[in-house]
């Protein structure tokens, strides 16, 4: 594929993302802008001891004086205002200086795009990257219709979010059919996949340590959410303990559910065989995903293709998945495990399934495996790439990558 000719002088653009930076997504995101001969900037939140300005990789970060805080919905408010002001000031002063050539705005919210009205304003193409789809998820998490007012409101933000922007990025095919019934344009709609960092999640980044036990892991990581169905692989093991005695979970990372989970592990006597890992080295939690037997995803809404899914299969790892159509869409029935979401009863046959023909999840995980070949950051990396050098005007090759990835899981 041909790349963009080099300038004299890199062609600044800048990154707008309510969110700390490093992120995973931001920073690869950025990270291959740097290396494509762009200046980049970002703008993100700010942690405490975190510094206001540092370039990291190449990529100077602007980060501003919010933190971000789970509370009430004024308190959600009151910090999507405030960072969108800031942001607004701080991407105009950026600008006047830089001139950008192509800004980036990653929701949520989505009227944060509107703080690139200066640069848009002035001829600067700016896209809008829909990270969650905040009308569906809201209805989710408020248990309600997409008819509430607050629900129609979101959704109405989102159209004119995206009918400000020059482009939209989706992360998957569900959201894409979200854009293009809110009546956005189909071609003004890139989809660059979630994927899992190639350079880490790599069976050929681990040591082949020989297994010298019997176990049957399965292991779950990221942030612990209620959304995220741990709670029903926990409420399934016991099941699955009665025919599998040496089954074992193992949950790495952290999160406002991690509470709740401990305290149904105890009520349920579980304690020896659920072991939450925490935030362990690099390391160490690779060890943990390469020994698995079963990788977790038990998503309890269709909201999202969890990076941890895809840092399952590019480790090799059979994937048990709760049945949803963004699943099914990229790793369908032959190269996944499926249980009906929100079920611990089928969750644990399911399992049992796993564990009695062991070969049999194996050779799912390799069909898995090689579907993920279309869906990997080598690919992603060059939509995304093409998606910016479109916007200038210039051409990175005939055939976007876009183009080969399969349009359906049939």
């Amino acid at each position: 594929m041909l790349r963009r000719p080099k300038a004299k002088s890199q062609p600044a653009v800048c990154i707008v993302r309510h969110n700390y930076y490093p992120d995973t997504h931001v920073r690869r995101d950025a990270e291959a802008l740097v290396k494509d001969g762009y200046d980049v900037s970002v703008i993100a939140l700010r942690r405490d001891g975190q510094a206001a300005r540092e370039t990291l990789n190449g990529v100077q970060i602007h980060r501003l004086p919010v933190e971000h805080q789970r509370g009430s919905a004024l308190r959600y408010a009151w910090e999507y205002t405030s960072f969108a002001l800031l942001a607004f000031l701080r991407l105009t002063r950026l600008h006047l200086r830089k001139r950008f050539r192509v800004v980036e705005i990653d929701n949520m919210p989505d009227i944060l795009v509107f703080s690139a009205i200066v640069p848009r304003l002035t001829g600067t193409p700016v896209i809008l990257y829909v990270f969650d789809n905040m009308p569906e998820l809201l209805a989710y998490l408020w248990e309600t219709s997409e008819r509430h007012p607050v629900v129609r409101l979101l959704a109405f933000l989102e159209r004119i979010s995206a009918a400000f922007a020059s482009r939209v990025i989706v992360t998957q095919e569900m959201p894409r059919r979200i854009a293009v019934k809110r009546g956005v344009p189909e071609e003004k709609i890139t989809v660059v996949l979630n994927c899992a960092d190639e350079t880490v999640f790599s069976r050929d980044k681990v040591p082949d340590v020989p297994r010298t036990d019997d176990r049957f892991d399965i292991v779950t990581h990221g942030a612990m959410l209620e959304r995220y169905g741990i709670h029903i692989l926990i409420d399934a093991l016991p099941t699955v303990l009665k025919t599998v005695p040496n089954a074992h979970v193992q949950i790495f990372g952290a999160g406002e559910y991690r509470d709740e989970l401990e305290h149904r592990v105890a009520q349920a006597g579980l304690q020896e065989h659920v072991h939450f890992r925490g935030f362990t080295p690099l390391d160490e939690l690779l060890e943990g995903l390469a020994r698995a037997d079963v990788g977790y995803v038990g998503m309890l809404n269709d909201q999202v293709l969890p990076n941890k899914l895809m840092e399952y299969v590019a480790m090799d790892v059979p994937v048990m998945l709760s049945r949803w159509p963004t699943f099914t869409y990229y790793f369908p029935e032959d190269s996944a495990t499926y249980f009906n979401a929100g079920d611990a009863d089928d969750l644990a046959r399911s399992l049992i399934r796993i564990h009695d023909d062991r070969d049999a999840a194996r050779e799912r995980a390799a069909r898995a495996l090689s579907r993920y070949q279309h869906y990997r950051w080598e690919v992603q990396r060059e939509v995304y790439l093409n998606l910016y050098a479109d916007l200038m005007n210039t051409s990175r090759g005939e055939q976007a990558a876009s183009s080969y990835l399969p349009r359906s899981a049939s």
